[in-house]
């Protein structure tokens, strides 16, 4: 899964009690990392300080040096090559194979708070489709290698960007398998829309994806039943990538959602607030579940 949106586990977030009471205690710190011009971003250091709103005794030292050591492992099977295939087998040798990072399959696997943040799948060696390809990510980046995050609805994968090289997308869930962008569009019922808009299978700068991490808080904040912080990462969420149909219709879940608890003139402002999202959303093509679904249902099968 992608980017975060609100689509599947919203039902559940009056049911779900989150083990760690968040905290806002690394707010200026949180602030300072994404204030950074795109060629001073570590993705690995900007999702672990966001993951401290929740793990506040996190050690991002310590766990920044799980990914170094993952960096040195790789070093050490790539041999200095400079053959992009190789360099991505040796990444899926280490990470998969050798380190036993998996994607988990469970039906509840995306109603575990854990599988969210990169300290997570460090500690577990599980994730989802968002986790995986942020550990891939993170672990590219620290090696130099030109591999950067690409949205689907409700999926993210990376790609490897290199004039010349023809397998590009790299689907982590899959153990880093290549599947061309045809794959993508028809498994997730990509619209012409969606794809002109940039919205869909777009290679994403490392300050555009900061808007996923920070959706990523987000959408854990309503677990906990602070929409209004949800709403409010929400909307930094946007700013960091403006093209996002999913960062605009989990602004308007969101102000939907809160609208019910209000009463009169400011249950009217936020109904017209989600509203206002939910139009921005579908002009850039979003793609719901729904939409999904049908495409399966008429293929009889299911994507990776």
């Amino acid at each position: 899964m992608r980017t975060f949106t609100l689509r599947l586990l919203i039902l559940h977030v009056l049911l779900l009690i989150a083990v760690v009471t968040p905290s806002t205690a690394s707010t200026s710190e949180i602030d300072k990392l994404l204030s950074l011009p795109e060629d001073k971003i570590d993705i690995g250091t900007v999702a672990l300080t966001l993951a401290k709103e929740f793990y506040p005794n996190l050690d991002v030292a310590a766990y920044s040096h799980k990914i170094d050591m993952l960096v040195e492992e790789a070093k050490c099977l790539a041999q200095g090559t400079q053959d992009p295939e190789l360099k991505i087998r040796v990444l899926n040798t280490m990470l998969f194979r050798q380190e036993g990072f998996h994607y988990d399959h469970s039906p509840d696997s995306r109603r575990k708070q854990e599988y969210y943040f990169l300290n997570g799948i460090l500690d577990t060696k599980q994730g989802i489709c968002y986790s995986m390809p942020l550990l891939y990510l993170v672990v590219a980046q620290r090696l130099s290698y030109p591999i950067y995050p690409v949205d689907a609805p409700d999926h993210l994968f990376v790609r490897y960007v290199q004039t010349g090289f023809s397998f590009q997308n790299i689907e982590v869930t899959s153990g880093g398998k290549y599947f061309p962008d045809e794959k993508y569009i028809r498994d997730f019922a990509i619209s012409t829309l969606g794809l002109k808009s940039g919205s869909y299978l777009r290679t994403l700068s490392y300050r555009e994806f900061l808007g996923d991490l920070v959706a990523a808080n987000a959408f854990i904040y309503t677990w906990h039943g602070n929409i209004t912080k949800a709403i409010e990462y929400f909307e930094l969420a946007v700013r960091f990538n403006p093209r996002s149909a999913d960062h605009y219709n989990n602004l308007a879940s969101s102000y939907q959602m809160i609208s019910k608890s209000l009463t009169g003139e400011a249950a009217a402002r936020s109904r017209a607030k989600a509203a206002q999202y939910a139009e921005k959303a579908k002009a850039l093509g979003f793609v719901s579940d729904e939409d999904i679904a049908k495409r399966r249902k008429i293929k009889g099968g299911k994507t990776s």
